[in-house]
């Protein structure tokens, strides 16, 4: 069996981009891994309509972000604020833990050892295709499939895009939405009226200005942190209700949306009256990341190099 300082991790990974949040989770992830000490390194993903969007396909096509040449990866896109080494084909081997996000069909890298992070619910707008033996961690409940996993272990990133803030704009009028995950949704009349603004792959500068232009904010994804940015910004934020039947159950799903945002328009009212409490949750939120780190590389070091960390979890 490989020792813990053999080990490494390889996140398998699209180029980076600002504006998908599951990619700044993947890339954010293997920079958390490096500050604590360990060794970790993406992987670039090919380019197959089959994993992650198309939407996202069609935004890395127009921006020309990479090619891939024979062994070697070409301008592939990584954050300079980050510390995200592009791993090499020795990389791999029994001691690396290779981590797939759950668009990823089947192990295409051939890890002896898979950890899985759900980032989206399985199923829920693509395929997916697990090994008998992974390793699976949840963004949240929603991502879950607990008859496939039996029960993922919480793993979040949260990191505030600090470009949002509140411009205190004298004359808002307007609305803006976003399509995005919702795209399957009919259209409401709210974001069918002259002049009404489709956010979808504008930059975070855009947005920002954008939000503080607007008066009311419309999401029909319902798992975006467009919808807490709009909060942050002074929009009134609300999200098109489909997948769940109250706010309950919802915000049970998504606990980051439990402030400030309006599930449906009956509950604008709420979303007005809890708007100044966003902030502080997202902080909150975003500080706990480091912690799911920790335990990320505790219960994985268990279960594939048999390191003791007080007890073995098996998931």
């Amino acid at each position: 069996m490989s020792t813990s300082s053999d080990l490494k991790y390889v996140v398998y990974a699209p180029p980076f981009s600002e504006d998908v949040g599951g990619i700044i989770f993947l890339h954010q992830l293997v920079h958390t891994l490096n500050e604590m000490g360990e060794r970790a390194y993406l992987w670039p993903v090919a380019e197959k309509k089959s994993e992650f969007s198309i939407s996202f396909w069609r935004l890395m096509l127009r921006r020309l972000k990479y090619l891939v040449l024979g062994r070697k990866w070409v301008s592939y896109a990584v954050s300079p604020d980050l510390n995200t080494p592009v791993a090499q084909a020795g990389d791999l081997g029994d001691s690396t833990i290779v981590l797939y996000a759950e668009v990823v069909l089947g192990n295409p890298l051939g890890a002896k050892n898979v950890a899985r992070w759900l980032l989206y619910k399985p199923g829920m707008r693509f395929p997916y295709e697990f090994g008998p033996d992974e390793m699976f961690f949840r963004v949240s409940e929603m991502c879950d499939v607990p008859d496939v996993t039996g029960g993922a272990v919480d793993l979040s990133m949260w990191k505030i895009n600090r470009k949002y803030r509140n411009e205190n704009h004298p004359h808002r009028g307007g609305v803006c939405y976003i399509v995005r995950k919702g795209d399957h949704k009919p259209r409401i009349p709210e974001t069918e009226v002259p002049g009404a603004v489709k956010i979808d792959w504008k930059s975070h500068t855009e947005i920002n200005d954008i939000f503080n232009r607007c008066h009311t904010f419309y999401s029909y994804d319902e798992a975006t942190m467009y919808s807490q940015y709009a909060a942050i910004s002074g929009c009134i934020s609300v999200v098109i209700p489909e997948l769940f039947e109250t706010r309950e159950e919802w915000v049970k799903n998504h606990e980051l949306a439990r402030y400030g945002v309006a599930y449906g328009l009956d509950d604008i009212p709420h979303a007005l009256a809890t708007r100044d409490k966003v902030l502080g949750l997202l902080e909150a939120e975003e500080a706990k990341g480091r912690a799911a780190v920790e335990r990320f590389v505790e219960l994985t070091k268990a279960r594939f190099v048999g390191t003791s960390v007080g007890h073995t979890h098996h998931v």
